[in-house]
């Protein structure tokens, strides 16, 4: 419970302060105890970073994992993507520690970012499992991911980073960008 405290306490100083402002002694502060809690559970500021960013995967890989799979696979993937959709406004500091570097020079270790991809290995099952039935034409689950991820993820770290005027005009591009995405994979299955 303690760990998970000192996680929201970090999520909310990068949201509402900036990175500048996750520090140690400002994690304490905002929890009211001692540094050593915060060295104790996290060894350090870098390691409340790794800790963000493995917190971020898991709450990604429940979002996704949530989604039910349909009898027609564009209905799933629109579904997926509605729940990145979700999960990124739901969570912005964490998808900021994941995806837009909110901590200077914070790396995460080749072990988080493979949880990463761990947060989409449900679909990529499931798009694997469309591609033996025939309901989908695809030779690499795992590239289809990325190809749609990488457009869906534009729009939302644009969206994040204030590049739009208003929510709804951020969420008709990556509506229409999704759109887009499905018609292009409705043309390959035929």
């Amino acid at each position: 419970m303690l760990r998970a405290n000192v996680l929201e306490a970090a999520s909310r100083l990068l949201v509402h302060t900036g990175p500048e402002a996750l520090t140690v002694r400002r994690l304490a502060h905002e929890l009211d105890c001692s540094t050593k809690v915060v060295y104790t559970l996290f060894s350090g500021k870098d390691g409340v970073a790794e800790a963000l960013y493995l917190e971020g995967c898991q709450r990604l890989r429940r979002a996704v994992g949530r989604v039910a799979v349909a009898d027609e696979p564009l209905t799933y993937l629109d579904g997926v993507a509605q729940a990145y959709w979700r999960f990124a406004l739901a969570n912005p500091s964490y998808y900021a520690v994941m995806f837009g570097g909110a901590i200077p020079n914070f790396r995460p270790k080749m072990s988080a970012l493979q949880e990463t991809a761990n947060a989409f290995v449900a679909v990529v099952n499931v798009i694997g499992e469309y591609a033996d039935s025939g309901a989908l034409v695809v030779a690499d689950p795992g590239v289809l991911v990325k190809r749609l991820w990488a457009p869906l993820h534009g729009v939302v770290s644009l969206h994040l980073l204030g590049h739009f005027a208003t929510r709804a005009e951020a969420e008709y591009v990556y509506r229409t960008t999704l759109r887009a995405l499905l018609e292009t994979l409705r043309t390959e299955r035929h």
